[in-house]
């Protein structure tokens, strides 16, 4: 079997940089120097972001293939961009692979980070490649947006009402089926596929962040990678403000309902994570703009709660009618 070897590490520069073509936006000087040199558009602010994902922490190389995991490096920065409210533009990527690493898995995640670049116009521009004991892949990514329009954790204010698009627990359920390893008694295989693929292969809602970013829509943005309740923490911290969820509004997976139960999928959806769905606030009176612009971009935007002043906590309304806290449980890299 060829390993990496066969290639080294400038035969996977290579590779890159073949995959990631045509890229738009252009770079001035992109691969095969020692920096690259970007051309910005006039009266634009940066977005810059960064996110990595690891053997054993992040994926497990038995269940994801390389295609997902490149497509996935990307996309979860994409998510970053979008809950700015900016345009994705370009990016460098830094991997350490194995030295046994088989060829075929180093080819098919250069084609993932190339396909998932050029759906979202972003131009792969440089990076680095080393030997490391276990596969990680990470992603910086640089995005625009127009002065002062940025969407920033901190805008939410009482009385604005929460929304978060799609729907949510389906990355948990595909989890948890790659980690049972067998189909739940009576669930349909199809079921399991499509869970499986959300977890490998989120959706950055891109069009999404762009479009409450332009028109103003949002007040406060978050994306949803470590669990609703986790991510909702991090957005009324900033905005020094408290919340009320309304667990009846939450919209819960269908795949995680038919997988999990009524009771796991709740669960799936409130702390699960991975879903990189965005949460927001917007301003009251902002309804019928907000379901205008879901039904133009076909995306389901649900209102699920709303901003309280920060004195009354961060609450949930129960689907039997009672009023409890809501603690901030998701994943955390480095739990107490």
């Amino acid at each position: 079997m060829a390993t990496l070897a066969r290639i080294g590490e400038q035969g996977f520069i290579d590779l890159v940089a073949r995959l990631a073509r045509p890229a738009r936006p252009r770079p001035v000087l992109g691969i095969g120097d020692d920096a690259a040199v970007l051309a910005l558009p006039p009266r634009a602010q940066m977005l810059l972001t960064t996110d990595l994902l690891t053997e054993g922490i992040h994926f497990r190389s038995a269940y994801t293939p390389g295609l997902l995991l490149g497509r996935k490096a990307l996309a979860v920065n994409l998510s970053d961009i979008a809950a700015m409210g900016g345009a994705p533009h370009s990016c460098v990527v830094a991997i350490g692979f194995p030295r046994a690493t088989p060829l075929e898995r180093a080819r098919a995640v250069a084609r993932g980070l190339g396909a998932q670049a050029r759906r979202h116009r972003v131009a792969i521009v440089g990076g680095d490649t080393c030997a490391a004991r276990s596969l990680f892949v990470n992603v910086c990514l640089l995005g625009l947006v127009e002065p002062g329009r940025a969407v920033r954790r901190d805008g939410a204010r009482p009385g604005d009402s929460l929304y978060v698009t799609g729907r949510l627990g389906a990355s948990a359920a595909g989890l948890a089926m790659l980690r049972r390893r067998r189909r739940p008694r009576g669930a349909p295989r199809s079921a399991v596929t499509r869970a499986v693929r959300a977890h490998l292969d989120p959706v950055p809602r891109v069009t999404a962040g762009r479009a409450l970013g332009v028109t103003g829509l949002a007040t406060a943005m978050i994306d949803l990678s470590d669990g609703l309740s986790q991510d909702l923490r991090r957005l009324c911290d900033a905005s020094r403000a408290g919340a009320l969820l309304e667990e009846a509004a939450i919209p819960v997976s269908p795949l995680a309902l038919s997988l999990l139960g009524a009771a796991g999928a709740r669960r799936a959806a409130l702390e699960g994570g991975e879903d990189y769905e965005l949460l927001f606030a917007s301003r009251p009176g902002h309804q019928p703009l907000i379901d205008h612009l879901a039904r133009r971009i076909r995306l389901p935007m649900t209102r699920i709660g709303q901003v309280l002043p920060r004195r009354q906590g961060i609450r949930i309304l129960t689907r039997d009618g009672r009023y409890r806290d809501l603690p901030p449980r998701g994943f955390e890299h480095f739990p107490r």
